[in-house]
């Protein structure tokens, strides 16, 4: 977001805290700052991560568009070790000055017994 510098995936609560320091917001459905961080940090301490659109795209990932199939979500992906890392836009974004960055959380796979 800011020049030269690209925001890694989010998934302590010590990195979002390092994120708002710099004066990054969390913007979310509640379009509430206050009241969208509440659940955005109950995610991360569940141990979900979410990683910003832009660090995706530079990582490699590829992007399916909203559809049907997809239940609306934009669906980023990438094979990692022949392995599938598969991502979905949240509802939540970073935010820093004018510029909005969609955020991804990632997609949790069926376990296999």
């Amino acid at each position: 977001m800011d020049e030269g510098k690209l925001v890694g995936p989010i998934g302590t609560l010590e990195y979002l805290e390092e994120l708002l320091a710099e004066g990054y917001t969390i913007k979310g459905p509640r379009k509430d700052a206050v009241r969208d961080m509440v659940p955005f940090k109950a995610f991360l301490k569940r141990g979900k991560e979410f990683a910003p659109e832009d660090w995706l795209s530079s990582e490699g990932y590829k992007f399916v568009e909203p559809s049907t199939f997809t239940k609306g979500h934009r669906i980023a992906y990438k094979q990692i070790d022949d392995f599938p890392d598969e991502r979905f836009n949240s509802n939540y974004s970073l935010v820093k000055g004018d510029r909005e960055v969609v955020l991804y959380l990632k997609a949790e796979l069926p376990k296999v017994e």
